[in-house]
């Protein structure tokens, strides 16, 4: 009988852990954004994001005229390479936005 109550407080103990780290990790999970230039001719961006939530990237001339856009709402983690030597010399914006609000910006010179 002993061994049957230690065996359920164990197994209750660990459930209530493990719910508890489950939900702590739902409260951390924000988007997070990378953007960054290995090359001259290109630039990268790494979103990871909770699935569903709709988050754009956007490229930009130093007008403000809006040249490549990608949108990210099934994935959780999306890696993307943008080619800027397919656009002339100049120097552009790398915008990612959620909710319409600039959550990481990049300026870049081609």
């Amino acid at each position: 009988m002993k061994k049957i109550f230690l065996m359920c407080a164990i197994a209750f103990t660990m459930t209530l852990s493990t719910l508890a780290a489950n939900q702590e990790q739902a409260e951390t999970l924000k988007t997070r954004v990378h953007i960054f230039q290995t090359s001259v001719e290109s630039v990268d961006v790494y979103v990871r994001k909770e699935p569903g939530q709709l988050v754009k990237v956007l490229i930009t001339s130093q007008k403000g005229i809006p040249l490549m856009k990608t949108r990210i709402k099934k994935q959780d983690a999306r890696y993307l390479r943008y080619y800027l030597n397919e656009l002339p010399q100049g120097t552009y914006k790398v915008k990612v936005l959620q909710d319409g609000d600039i959550i990481s910006e990049m300026e870049l010179n081609n």
